[in-house]
């Protein structure tokens, strides 16, 4: 798997797995609401960069992809770490965005 692909995978299984642990922590029926829209999203992403190609020697391509890693880890530090569910939400978002920015950049075959 070329690493686009993999980097919007975790982000993918990632943010799944957190669903529960945000309801556990109590996030409200919005949060909830958002975290799906946001997995949902992950997962376009995702399913949008399968089996295709991505221009790996691209500058733009390598940055988002540095970017999503990046932010990953950020981001499953948070949800271990669970404090402030808004502050959550607000970093998905970015990661997700960033994920969008990524599969728009796969290459049209």
């Amino acid at each position: 798997m070329n690493p686009a692909t993999l980097a919007l995978e975790n982000q993918y299984f990632s943010l799944r797995k957190s669903l529960p642990e945000l309801e556990a922590q109590g996030a409200t029926q919005d949060q909830l609401d958002a975290l799906r829209t946001a997995i949902a999203q992950s997962r376009t992403n995702y399913w949008t960069a399968i089996g295709r190609q991505f221009h790996e020697d691209d500058p733009e391509v390598a940055a988002l992809i540095s970017q999503m890693n990046a932010s990953q880890l950020a981001l499953d530090q948070t949800v271990k770490h669970l404090g402030d569910v808004a502050k959550i939400l607000n970093g998905i978002t970015q990661a997700v965005d960033i994920g969008s920015k990524l599969a728009a950049k796969v290459i049209a075959l």
